[in-house]
């Protein structure tokens, strides 16, 4: 367990009263259980971690801030002295007091960390989630200047919803979105008297704090060590229960105004930490409470005409790549790396988001991807040779014929859900443009699909400006800290943030918003991509599970439509019917309408699968209402005759041990319903039934029979000479 309440729940009681001791967590009770309930809901409040940050040393500072990197992992002592070019005795020293504070965790056991061991120490991942945020606010440095809509935009969800609660907002989890419940907290604070009841709401501890800084508000932040002793509470070094009563009575201070909105926390430039009241706030109703966001404009260039996809263009294009794993396999695929560039060229015909040579970037992978969500496909051993240990080869499961028995709408819903709750950007890890780490990326997805549903969808925007407004507007949509790294150069708007947010966006837009059919995209030349927000995208917003509805088809119309020479038009697409034509036609063409080819190879494959000439004009004739045209039932029993198939059926020898058992074993057996065939070596060559499987299926079902009628079937092993 890497979580910080399992470490704590590992922890002794003696350990846990010093953890609460150095937190400043007043304890009550014996309940181990409540101690520890007690103590993570403190040790999880960012509040509390600015103030243990503050109290740490040097070293302490330097181990947590390697621990907690992006490219940390858990660490030997030495390992640590090593990266922090220490001696290992003070790291230890260090380490060892990070551990009795709580922070530090230890891979194995959980007891004291005893001298001469080398274990690989961790920062459990809600501490760390607050330690980095931490370090976030310190590198932002002072953000006192900053409008208060885009400090609650840096906020988590959670704090939102308890700032909403404070202003006497009604919140209902998962369905108000936090860029409601800011509007409506943004407008409550242009009311004076909205402001005054929630300070008339502060306990006495809080009260005298806010005067404090709200008299030194127009000199700016204040130097958070001089507000705590001015409003006389500051927190003694000694007798220790004075000292962890005082420390409670200001973090619950601290918590109340930061919630109420009253004052913010911020870094100053050397380090230290201040408090100060918004503008908004001090001057309610004169200050704009929005940020001004840059306006959309619509383009009004002639917008060529977008490209023709069916509605469930993802779902098709993922049923014509489980076809070909099931008939010719497919090529080794590390996730987050680019499949093989053979494979991709062989298929790009075939796909709705096919491209000039290949798919676009990533597409593949992502359809590989989403097919292993839905249990189509499975990672098979890929085999010696392929140098990478997470490599894979997908192959087909036994929940293909469920798969392409739903609906288009029904594959679409399921296909949605494997990438909505997707917890990697499995749509863009393939892109070199940029790295992200610490994103929340099921937040993000919904968040973005809210975000466009606001767009006019009657209207063209260049993508870049669109991407750059949401980015804007929302500084915290891919979560309230995350690492970047982005091989774009320097940003004319100078925000870094933001700009990576905004090329996190750019990209999302050209790549799952775009193959799920939630946006348009046309290029404009130069200008670059022109995008316009689709229905689907406005139905998904409202409902994750909507789907926009294909037109459906005169039913009068025959499903498909045959040529003379073999060319089928399939006239009503359903996933049953493009799985059966790829069984035994070539795919030709997608518009105006989906076409396939019977040709001698493309029968013949349908003929090594297992598929009858018969089963593949009951099917044509079925579907198209009407006899198939002689020439090609000619065509169609000349090249099942060129193909020279032999059907084979597989019997086995039965052998009782006892030589007079062989008259009773017939009997048996022919009861059971098996087709004796005569005798070989002494026992009965019995003709395997007919399960139209492999194999294996056939052979359960003869020992199934052989038990039912009392015996105890075992397979003939040559034994060796010793």
């Amino acid at each position: 367990m890497r979580n910080l309440l399992g470490r704590l729940h590992a922890r002794k009681t003696g350990s846990l009263v010093h953890i609460a001791r150095l937190w400043a967590i007043p304890l009550q009770g014996r309940d181990s259980g409540r101690q520890v309930g007690t103590i993570y809901r403190v040790m999880t409040d960012v509040r509390a971690v600015r103030t243990t940050w503050s109290r740490l040393d040097e070293t302490s500072q330097r181990v947590i801030r390697t621990l907690i990197s992006p490219q940390g992992t858990a660490r030997t002592i030495t390992e640590l002295a090593s990266d922090l070019e220490l001696p290992e005795a003070t790291v230890r020293e260090t380490c060892v007091e990070l551990f009795r504070w709580g922070i530090l965790a230890r891979e194995g056991d959980d007891q004291e960390l005893p001298v001469g061991a080398t274990p690989k120490l961790f920062i459990p991942r809600e501490l760390g989630v607050d330690f980095r945020r931490v370090l976030d606010e310190i590198d932002a440095g002072d953000q006192s200047a900053l409008p208060l809509r885009t400090l609650l935009e840096l906020r988590d969800d959670p704090d939102i919803e308890e700032s909403a609660q404070a202003w006497g907002i009604r919140v209902i989890p998962g369905l108000r979105r936090r860029h409601d419940l800011i509007s409506e907290m943004l407008r409550q604070v242009s009311s004076t008297r909205r402001i005054d009841a929630v300070i008339q709401g502060l306990s006495p501890a809080a009260r005298s704090l806010w005067d404090v800084v709200r008299k030194a508000a127009d000199s700016g932040p204040m130097r958070l060590d001089d507000a705590i002793e001015r409003a006389g509470l500051t927190v003694p070094e000694a007798p220790a229960g004075l000292a962890i009563t005082k420390g409670a009575q200001l973090r619950e201070a601290l918590i109340e105004l930061e919630s109420s909105l009253l004052v913010h926390h911020t870094y100053l430039k050397d380090g230290s930490r201040a408090l100060f009241v918004p503008q908004e706030i001090l001057n309610p109703g004169t200050v704009p409470a929005t940020m001004p966001l840059r306006p959309l404009q619509p383009l009004r260039d002639d917008i060529p005409e977008v490209e023709q996809r069916h509605p469930a263009a993802i779902a098709w294009d993922l049923l014509t790549i489980v076809r070909e794993i099931a008939g010719k396999g497919a090529p080794v695929w590390v996730p987050g790396e680019p499949i093989s560039r053979t494979w991709q060229r062989q298929l790009n015909s075939r796909l709705w988001f096919g491209g000039t040579e290949v798919p676009p970037e990533g597409y593949l992978g992502f359809l590989l991807y989403l097919a292993l969500g839905v249990g189509v496909l499975e990672p098979a051993e890929h085999g010696p040779g392929s140098g990478d240990r997470h490599a894979i080869r997908p192959m087909t499961t036994s929940r293909v014929r469920q798969w392409r028995g739903q609906s288009f709408a029904q594959q679409i819903a399921a296909l949605r859900d494997a990438w909505l709750y997707a917890d990697q950007w499995v749509e863009g890890r393939e892109r070199e443009q940029i790295d992200v780490w610490g994103a929340d990326w099921q937040g993000f997805r919904r968040r973005l699909l809210g975000d466009l549903r606001e767009i006019d969808p009657q209207q063209w925007f260049l993508l870049t400006e669109v991407s750059r407004r949401l980015a804007e507007q929302d500084t915290s949509i891919i979560g309230s800290t995350f690492t970047a790294a982005s091989a774009r150069g320097g940003n004319d708007r100078g925000d870094a943030r933001v700009a990576a947010i905004s090329q996190i966006i750019e990209i999302e837009l050209q790549t799952a918003m775009w193959w799920f059919g939630f946006v348009d995209l046309v290029h404009l030349g130069r200008k670059g991509l022109a995008m316009r927000v689709t229905e689907a995208a406005r139905l998904a917003a409202g409902d994750v599970r909507a789907v926009s509805e294909t037109v459906e088809a005169d039913p009068s119309v025959p499903v498909i439509s045959l040529s003379e020479t073999g060319l089928v038009t399939l006239h009503r697409p359903e996933p049953v019917h493009v799985w059966a034509l790829t069984a035994f036609a070539d795919a030709e063409t997608l518009l105006p309408e989906a076409t396939y080819q019977l040709r001698p190879g493309s029968v013949g494959r349908a003929l090594g699968a297992g598929f009858d000439l018969e089963q593949i004009t009951a099917y044509l004739t079925r579907q198209s209402g009407d006899a198939l045209p002689e020439t090609l039932q000619g065509l169609l029993r000349e090249w099942t005759a060129g193909y020279k198939r032999v059907r084979l059926r597989r019997a086995v020898v039965l052998s009782p041990d006892v030589e007079k058992g062989l008259a009773q074993l017939r009997q048996d057996v022919e009861k059971a319903g098996m087709e004796v065939i005569g005798e070989h070596g002494g026992g009965l060559m019995v003709l395997l039934p007919d399960t139209g499987d492999d194999s294996a299926s056939a052979e359960d079902a003869l020992l199934k029979a052989l038990r039912r009628a009392g015996y105890a079937g075992q397979w003939h092993v040559e034994r060796g000479s010793e």
